[in-house]
């Protein structure tokens, strides 16, 4: 799992400095431009929804289905999680177990 967060994230490197283009069309001029201009920018952004995408997933509480304890998870797990519909892939911070937490409902008495 490690190698895949590693991967992903070399990936978006490479794509954010492949995806640059030197060259800049602005009401039918061309100027050249250097590559940073163009790859910190997209960086930077990049950076800034994964911390708020993170942020907002870690202020969920989730459900451990073996130890039914809630625990809220780390902005970084959170970002970086597997995730179908609700349920994320997390570790239980109490029992260990790694799966699918579901997110747990408040129920009204």
């Amino acid at each position: 799992m490690k190698m895949k967060k590693i991967a992903f994230v070399l990936l978006t490197i490479v794509l954010a400095f492949s995806l640059t283009s030197c060259k800049v069309n602005w009401f039918d001029r061309q100027y050249d431009a250097p590559w940073w201009a163009i790859a910190v920018p997209v960086l930077v952004f990049s950076a800034l929804v994964f911390f708020a995408a993170g942020k907002h997933i870690a202020s969920q509480k989730y459900v451990c289905p073996k130890c039914n304890r809630s625990f809220y998870p780390k902005w970084w797990q959170a970002a970086l999680s597997i995730h179908m519909n609700d349920d994320r892939v997390f570790r239980c911070p109490h029992c260990g177990r790694k799966g699918f937490c579901p997110l747990a409902r408040e129920t009204e008495d």
